[in-house]
């Protein structure tokens, strides 16, 4: 408050003493000049314009004034502009002060209300501390603007970089320090793309080089004579089989599948496609749909590869009993749960699946074969789609692969509270 008195109210307090000492002595040139008969329209004009009163000297009505503090700074600005002092008095039972002019041989008393001089320290201390706190206010603002708009990019690129995509360049602006991260994270994003598309030059190359001897084998293994080794020509094929099938899959985890373009599928003619395809193959599916039909927005090569894998890991591992593939399509909840009946997984180890080449044989039953790749792509393509994959413990046994889709991605269609009878019919029940 003292800072506020020192630095704006009493500056304040003598630029209008000032101001208003100049325009008192105008008053009384202006009564200096003119003829006594224009001294009344003069009167009237001071009193409408400038709150003058003009009277004679009446010595009997006024005591000294006090000085108080602005009425200090008035006396001095008026004797400046005067050139000397002028007397002033207070009215004895009024808030008006006098101050005695002479013009014609006589004096005037040019009266005031004393509360044309100061300031209202209430009013002037709430508007300065509005005027304050506005400013505050609006520079924060910026300031705030200026940081958050970069580490709203940062962000962005950083959430884009963990999802194994490309972001555009970040503009490399803002306070020093989010620039250098910008520029750090521009040259991160770049190093990874490259390494990915080194990745998936070098697997390319690999695989040309390793099919075409598969290929010469594979032409050779059929010029072969069955008649006295056959059981030795069919395992070279099996393992040639099995070589070009891992090879395949080496392939498909070092593609970059966050450049597909998302379009509108539908789910459920999608699990039945792949459980018809499992179903040629030996394997016992029972798909089941829990809500009406559900058409979503997603890449449809990463979420049929994604559900590919989860069904033939399922068919794998589950002991050759059937699987049971449940579709969730609500408001509140889409997703697609292949459940089996293998030995499941434990908990502690549930994580480490996910990793590329990692096998829980013993965990998962007494079947060989597999590269360890499966569950590895599928946590790379729902990674850099935005959804959610976990593998979690069945009642009764088993395991349930649980694949979730963000709900905004679901077309909204007409609700439908129940599915046909006809249909409801030919849905099994879960196992």
């Amino acid at each position: 408050m003292s800072a506020v008195v020192y630095f704006v109210m009493i500056p304040m307090a003598k630029r209008s003493a000032e101001d208003f000492a100049a325009e008192f002595l105008d008053a009384a040139h202006a009564l200096q000049e003119l003829p006594e008969e224009q001294h009344p329209a003069l009167k009237q004009e001071l009193l409408n314009d400038h709150g003058l009163v003009v009277k004679d000297h009446e010595p009997d009505t006024v005591d000294n004034a006090s000085d108080t503090p602005y009425l200090a700074y008035f006396r001095e600005a008026l004797a400046r502009h005067a050139g000397g002092d002028l007397p002033i008095v207070a009215d004895a039972s009024g808030p008006m002060v006098w101050v005695d002019v002479p013009a014609h041989g006589k004096e005037y008393r040019i009266g005031f209300n004393r509360a044309r001089l100061g300031t209202n320290p209430v009013l002037a201390t709430a508007a300065i501390l509005g005027g304050g706190a506005l400013m505050i206010l609006v520079v924060s603002l910026l300031e705030v603007r200026r940081i958050v708009i970069p580490l709203q990019r940062l962000s962005t690129a950083v959430r884009q970089v963990g999802r194994g995509q490309t972001p555009s360049v970040v503009a490399e602006d803002g306070p020093d320090e989010i620039a250098e991260l910008a520029r750090t994270i521009n040259r991160m994003s770049a190093n990874i793309n490259e390494m990915a598309e080194n990745r998936t030059v070098m697997m390319a190359g690999i695989s040309h080089d390793l099919r075409t001897p598969l290929t010469r084998l594979s032409i050779a293994v059929e010029m072969l004579d069955e008649g006295h080794r056959p059981e030795l020509v069919a395992a070279i094929r099996r393992d040639l089989e099995a070589m070009n099938k891992l090879i395949s899959q080496f392939l498909e985890f070092s593609k970059d599948a966050g450049k597909s373009c998302p379009v509108q599928v539908d789910l459920w003619k999608i699990v039945e496609s792949l459980a018809a395809d499992l179903e040629r193959e030996g394997a016992r599916i029972n798909p089941h749909r829990h809500n009406p039909p559900c058409v979503f927005f997603a890449d449809p090569i990463a979420l049929e590869r994604v559900l590919s894998n989860l069904l033939e890991n399922a068919a794998h591992y589950g002991n050759g009993k059937p699987i049971d593939v449940e579709l969730h399509c609500s408001d509140k909840d889409v997703c697609i749960e292949v459940c089996d009946r293998g030995p499941g997984i434990p908990v502690d180890k549930i994580e480490s699946v996910f990793k590329p080449f990692e096998r829980l044989q013993a965990a998962r039953g007494t079947v060989t074969g597999g590269s360890g790749l499966g569950l590895a792509i599928v946590r790379e393509l729902a990674t850099k789609h935005d959804w959610t994959i976990d593998l979690l413990p069945r009642e009764g046994g088993g395991t349930v692969a649980r694949l979730g889709l963000p709900t905004t991605c679901r077309f909204a269609l007409e609700s439908v509270q129940e599915m046909p009878a006809k249909e409801a019919e030919n849905t099994p029940a879960p196992a």
